[in-house]
């Protein structure tokens, strides 16, 4: 067909990249006279996993280094300068396509791509196609046009907002990826070879929302592939090119130039010495690129170049203006610093050295690998004929400066731990914190926000393991929806089918529903049947182990979901079953909170076990009788209801009964489905049902803050969540989707810390920075033993005399040197004759209150930019800042360095922000507006050495330039103690040198804890 898409091989392994922020591309740096609008972009700025990257790509989990396999297909741009691609928990990886239920993928079009000429685009799409636009109110006729120029699709050339970039597409769906909403919108099955949906980014946040749906049925099926295959075709081929450009590698550079000089001359003919570049050319390219530097700038490297002195470049000419902008400054300072002769270069015992004495690595456990690492990047560094030469010759391999500079840029130098090749999570779920979702149905705000299935593929593919489901009565059925608000709605029966299918593409590990129920028993019957139809065999529906008395493992229970739902009601008497009404959040702290009698340690011998949420634990809560649990734990199971029992039996008599002492309005055969985490209104710690090991207390934050204020609330929190489950979500008022800050939960060892992923705020950056390394990808993170075990403390008479009893802290000391950054996007409503004038700030972040008699966070280096009192504590971060650079957005160097040093009682819940803004005038800070970017890390998790940090915009999407250069020192823990009943800056300490960033899982001790501290 003439038609046909013709593209050049691509490599394939890099999946969809698009430009979600106009803010950040669509006002470029003014490298010359004006700003460049966007249609002139050459490329995305924004990181975008293709969808079915999952399963067809190598995943790109920091900390993961390549394979040898993957050395070609990457040879050409992955490991170049700005070709950092690092995405984690706060990555968006939207709609993962290619599983295998799938069975329509456009990964597995023969349409490929690459930075070269481009894809031949159907001259039918250029001129514009019909097809029909559906939405829920009605279905539309509207003639689509590409515009290749703009890289753009449009439907009404009056309007440019009928409009959308091809950059900003985050997924098509087609075949049974789009099922769910051709069936919601009433398209026949005998248009499904026509229908296609395609999700794409709404730089402005339209009504709350990041991200816009456009369904479309083609004429016909000729049609339909070439708007599908076009499409991906050009997305590939614009995030191939800008890769290649903007990392300046030279066949995209000759590419660039054969391009720019046929549009000089317009194909008439001419001879090569006729082929040169002015400086408007170079300025034109650059801002294409997105390198926002001054003019200044450029044209200083552009005189460099022109050794001539014509004022234009010339080929050889333009490739050494090239070399000069790609050269790294600041990694020049450290090469010349590691090696004895520059021209020479690094020898490999050099480069290991450097591993492991800067950079921590562990060189000796795989050497071998690190061997490979090496002769990887020299090869790379000189041409065949250079390499060939030097073999010939007998010369040792040295790394140049370019080589250096492209391994600390490139995924074997990232910044976070990487997860080993196979781990277990071995210890029970209780010890676990549990990256979770609260709303997670929602994709903007809680008051008119938007209800969809894309939400649950979108926390999923990020590496959720516990999402939320609101149900409420439907037409047709149960509908999940934020209630009494107006909020759409979608149905319960493709929220379920999207989790099942979506449920572990980015974790193995278990996977929570936690439901919110507000249907009638009816409806509450059509939910448990679909939940059983739609999860199949990966639903629990019964104990692993029915004598177990604590819950299970998250390795005993890969690839399966749990549901959590309250517990159902028990049946005593006849009546009727009142509906449920209005949004009654959780079922735990409604009512006045029973604290436990406080402990007197002095009066327990070593080793007995303390009364009360320790005792042994009542098994399972599954019952069909009002028979009150015992402290023995001696009530025997009931079975499970048999697939034979009528779900019309149970509804009957659900609306013919009355209860006694009522606990829910769950019916019995949904109920039974939260078989490790059932539901209870809290009662107290003390209570018996407190006491089963497979309850859930769920806690709005206001109520559970409001019941946590003294020392013996907080201590009963903590004992409880050492042993039992718990679920902490904001507050309804927060109708903007805001999050609160996790450490407050965290640090009292609540598992499920349920958050807003819809907003990429404070709180969820944490939440993204818990779960972003090593074996903390699987959404499970092992507790710290503190949280996890009762302790004795210990008794240190020869500092304190005999009888003193100390607490544990641990001094935390590291350092941060920002070194520079690297092509910093230009910020949202930067007037065009103002330049990018970037500074960062550093903060710290603990779990620790803030007090006067704690230091908290002691900082040195650059500017002090803390609260007034210079106090740090929960909340409250320490925060510095680097000098301002002006005009220059491209690469700025800061080389400032901070150090930083820490008491706390919680090292695993320290966390450090790096934040880059844009001075206003080029001398002044300010906190308001938002950021150019940001990156948070845990400092557990970071790794030491010069790292290449990446940076996220506001909707928490990744940059594919942008990133900051830094070096980390982190010094190892050690234990002080401190007198509990004095304050801690009068205690005598004692320090022991021990390290503490471990994550080895400690068996349970039994001991006494004379006081679980706030």
């Amino acid at each position: 067909m003439s038609e046909a898409v013709a593209i050049n091989k691509s490599p394939g392994l890099i999946r969809r990249l698009s430009n979600r922020a106009t803010q950040f591309a669509g006002r470029r740096r003014q490298s010359s006279t004006t700003a460049m609008s966007r249609d002139h972009s050459t490329g995305p700025v924004i990181v975008r996993r293709r969808s079915d990257s999952t399963n067809t790509a190598p995943e790109f989990v920091r900390g993961a280094p390549f394979s040898d396999s993957d050395d070609d297909a990457y040879e050409s741009y992955r490991e170049e300068p700005g070709m950092m691609l690092l995405p984690t928990m706060g990555t968006s990886l939207e709609g993962i396509r290619d599983l295998p239920s799938t069975t329509a993928s456009l990964s597995s079009s023969p349409v490929t791509s690459g930075p070269g000429p481009g894809p031949v685009i159907p001259s039918i799409l250029l001129q514009g196609t019909t097809m029909t636009k559906v939405t829920k109110k009605k279905k539309k006729l509207l003639t689509f046009v590409l515009e290749k120029e703009a890289a753009k699709v449009s439907w009404d050339k009056n309007r440019p907002s009928k409009s959308f970039y091809i950059d900003d597409i985050k997924d098509i769906r087609v075949g049974r990826d789009a099922e769910n909403y051709r069936r919601e919108f009433g398209v026949p099955d005998s248009d499904e070879p026509r229908f296609f949906s395609i999700l794409y980014a709404v730089p402005d946040k339209s009504k709350g929302r990041s991200q816009k749906m456009m369904h479309l049925i083609a004429r016909d099926e000729q049609s339909f592939d070439l708007w599908t295959t076009t499409l991906d075709a050009i997305s590939k081929h614009r995030q191939d090119l800008m890769a290649s450009l903007s990392s300046f590698h030279d066949k995209a550079v000759r590419a660039y130039w054969r391009t720019e000089m046929n549009k000089q001359f317009q194909d008439r003919p001419h001879s090569e010495d006729e082929e040169e570049i002015d400086i408007t050319g170079v300025e034109r390219l650059c801002r294409s690129l997105h390198i926002h530097g001054s003019s200044n700038y450029f044209r200083s490297k552009f005189n460099e170049a022109d050794v001539t002195g014509t004022e234009r470049l010339n080929l050889a000419e333009f490739q050494d203006f090239v070399k000069l902008m790609k050269r790294r400054e600041d990694i020049g300072a450290i090469f010349r610093e590691l090696v004895s002769d520059s021209e020479k270069g690094l020898t490999l015992e050099q480069f290991l050295t450097f591993l492991r004495d800067v950079q921590g690595e562990d060189v000796d456990s795989d050497r071998a690998h690190w061997e490979s690492v090496f002769a990887k990047f020299v090869r790379r560094s000189k041409s065949k004929e250079q390499s060939l030469q030097d073999a010939a010759d007998g010369e040792v391999a040295r790394m140049d400066e370019a080589a250096l500079t492209s391994y600390l840029i490139s995924t074997f130098n990232v910044p976070l731990r990487s997860a080993p090749a196979r781990y277990t999570l071995d210890r029970p779920l209780h010890e676990y914190f549990i990256s979770s979702s609260h709303n997670t149905y929602l994709l903007g705000r809680q008051v008119a926000g938007q209800s969809s299935v894309e939400a649950y593929i979108s926390a999923l593919s990020r590496g959720c393991r516990c999402v939320e489901v609101d149900c409420w009565n439907g037409s047709d059925g149960p509908v999940v929806m934020h209630g009494r608000t107006l909020t759409s709605q979608v149905s319960f029966a493709d929220v379920m089918s999207t989790i099942s299918k979506y449920a572990f593409v980015k974790s193995p590990y278990p996977l929570w529903v936690s439901l919110e129920v507000h249907c009638n028993p009816q409806q509450q019957a059509m939910m448990a049947q679909i939940i059983k139809d739609t999860c199949g065999s990966k639903l629990v529906t019964e104990p692993l182990d029915s004598s177990a008395e604590q819950l299970p493992s998250p390795s005993q229970l890969l690839h399966r979901i749990l549901i959590k739902v309250k517990k159902p009601r028990v049946f005593e008497d006849v009546g009727v079953v009142e509906p449920p009404t209005g949004r009654s959040r959780g079922s735990s702290l409604s009512s006045p909170y029973i604290r436990p009698t406080p402990l007197d340690n002095s009066t327990l011998p070593g080793g007995v076990l303390p009364p009360g949420p320790y005792a042994r634990a009542t098994r399972i809560i599954r019952r069909n009788t009002t028979k009150t649990i015992g402290s023995d734990g001696q009530e025997s199971l009931s079975s499970s209801t048999s697939d034979s029992e009528s779900l019309l039996d149970d509804v009957a008599k659900a609306n013919q009964s009355r209860r006694k002492n009522k606990t829910s309005n769950i019916i019995k055969v949904l109920g039974e489905l939260g078989v490790y985490s059932a539901g209870l209104k809290f009662h107290g710690f003390d209570d018996p049902e407190s006491k089963t090991y497979n309850h859930i207390f769920s806690f709005m934050e206001q109520t559970f803050d409001k019941n946590s204020r003294t020392q013996e609330d907080k201590r009963a929190v903590a004992r409880h969540n050492m042993r039992y489950m718990m679920r902490v979500y904001p507050n309804g008022w927060r109708v903007a989707s805001t999050n609160f800050d996790p450490l407050k939960y965290w640090r009292r060892g609540v598992q499920m810390v349920a958050l807003n992923w819809q907003t990429y705020d404070l709180g969820m950056q944490m939440n993204d920075a818990m779960f972003a390394a090593g074996t903390d990808q699987s959404g499970y993170v092992l507790k710290p033993s503190d949280l996890r075990e009762i302790k004795m403390i210990p008794t240190v008479p020869e500092e304190a005399g005999a009888g003193h009893i100390k607490r544990e802290r641990k001094n935390v000391n590291f350092s941060i040197d920002i070194i520079s950054a690297q092509q910093l996007m230009r910020p949202k409503g930067l007037p065009p004759n103002r330049s990018v004038d970037p500074y960062v700030e550093v903060e710290v972040y603990h779990a620790d209150d803030k007090s006067k008699e704690s230091k908290g966070v002691v900082g040195e280096g650059g500017l002090d930019a803390s609260g007034k009192d210079g106090l740090s504590g929960l909340g409250v971060p320490h925060k510095r800042r680097t000098q301002i650079v002006q005009e220059n957005g491209f690469n700025p160097i800061f080389n400032k360095k901070f150090n930083f040093d820490l008491t706390t009682k919680f090292p695993d819940l320290v966390f450090v922000r790096w934040t880059v803004r844009c001075s206003s005038d080029g001398q002044s800070y300010s906190d308001r507006g938002l950021p150019l970017a940001t990156y948070t890390a845990k400092l557990s998790s970071l790794k030491q050495g010069y790292r290449t940090l990446p940076l996220y915009d506001t909707n928490g999407d990744q940059f594919l330039f942008s990133t900051l250069f830094c070096r980390i020192k982190i010094e190892p823990a050690t234990s002080i103690y401190v007198n509990p009943d004095a304050s801690e800056s009068v205690g005598v300490l004692k320090t022991i040198g021990r390290t503490v960033f471990n994550r080895t899982p400690l068996s349970p001790k039994v001991s006494a804890d004379s006081s679980f501290e706030k």
